[in-house]
């Protein structure tokens, strides 16, 4: 009788982990690693109920890498209360914190053109510039028109300066009396009128 060769058996499966739950996941974002507060963070992406736990965790992270989750995550909620939720800590005196969360609001086109009318209207000029640095970036048709009216009545040479740098890769020649408004607005400062005189042959085809 042949030798009767038993059948191999399989290998055995490996067992899936199982995706942590919501509740899991919104302990993590308070987690001592960082990494895994990043990946809590990124993870909570679809959850709406996550967005006061993040929120709250925009201005006391320290990681940056993980406050960029944070605020990747809620951009992508863009809902008005996100927004305005992140436009605070456009007035922290955190250099890091101001910018990543300018850069997280420019890509919030569906809530942060709201905010627009009370940015522009705040009493801190350093507030206004980092508005500017929203409406550079923010894909929306009526981000020039905020900037051309930064440029036009705000009362801050810094924040003209800034909205004009704004401005200029969508500027056109139209956009030259606006420009040279400003600088007889502001005669004084070699700064704004340098940019605008940069720019002009440019826009006006004089170059």
């Amino acid at each position: 009788m042949g030798l009767v060769r038993k059948p191999a058996s399989a290998p055995p499966e490996e067992a899936v982990p199982e995706k942590p739950s919501v509740q899991t996941l919104l302990q993590q974002v308070h987690d001592d690693d960082p990494e895994l507060r990043r990946e809590a963070a990124l993870s909570l992406v679809e959850v709406t109920e996550a967005v006061p736990v993040l929120l709250a965790r925009v201005g006391v992270e320290t990681e940056a890498r993980v406050r960029d989750a944070v605020l990747t995550t809620l951009a992508a909620h863009d809902t008005a209360t996100v927004a305005a939720g992140l436009a605070v800590h456009l007035a922290s005196d955190e250099a890091s914190l101001r910018t990543a969360v300018a850069e997280a609001l420019a890509t919030m086109p569906g809530s942060a053109l709201d905010l627009m009318p009370d940015l522009l209207a705040a009493p801190d000029h350093d507030v206004r510039v980092m508005t500017a640095m929203i409406l550079a970036d923010l894909p929306h048709p009526d981000a020039k028109t905020w900037l051309l009216r930064m440029i036009a009545d705000d009362p801050h040479p810094n924040v003209v300066t800034g909205a004009i740098d704004a401005l200029l890769p969508a500027a056109d020649a139209g956009d030259a009396p606006v420009l040279q408004a400003a600088v007889q607005r502001f005669p004084d400062d070699p700064f704004l009128r340098f940019t605008v005189q940069a720019a002009l042959p440019r826009l006006t085809g004089t170059a």
